[in-house]
């Protein structure tokens, strides 16, 4: 009888996993193809030939899972002006860190703004306001 309940279960817990599994990848972008490097020192002594290399191998856009943060890697120079230019928005946002989240200085500070017309206002009135002292 326990042999049963145990099937069952293991059965029921499958079910629910694969289920699970289905719902969390259904919402998730979909991301270029590319390799998946587990630290930064296995691009070797010199990362620009090593990611030249992956470049010939998986086309001039990929995406390298670096442990646990994914980078996509843009190497044309004309697949970067476009990605530039219709994707800046999404470029432009920045990571705030939660000690400066934590006293809320990201709300009044250029550098932690994202883009919007109060960050413009501030930018404006930084570029007025500094000046180049000669020595």
């Amino acid at each position: 009888m326990d042999y049963y309940a145990l099937v069952i279960g293991s059965i029921f817990a499958l079910s629910f996993l694969l289920t699970l599994s289905k719902i969390t990848t259904k919402g998730s972008k979909k991301l270029p193809q590319g390799p998946i490097i587990g630290n930064l020192h296995l691009l070797g002594a010199k990362p620009h030939v090593s990611l030249a290399n992956l470049a010939n191998i998986y086309g001039p856009i990929m995406s390298l899972k670096l442990g646990q943060m994914t980078a996509v890697v843009i190497s044309s120079s004309t697949m970067a002006k476009q990605v530039l230019k219709y994707q800046d928005q999404a470029f432009s946002s920045r990571f705030v860190p939660d000690a400066v989240q934590a006293h809320n200085y990201y709300k009044f500070s250029m550098a932690w703004l994202p883009v919007c017309p109060q960050w413009r206002t501030l930018r404006r009135i930084l570029n007025t306001s500094m000046y180049i002292v000669d020595t």
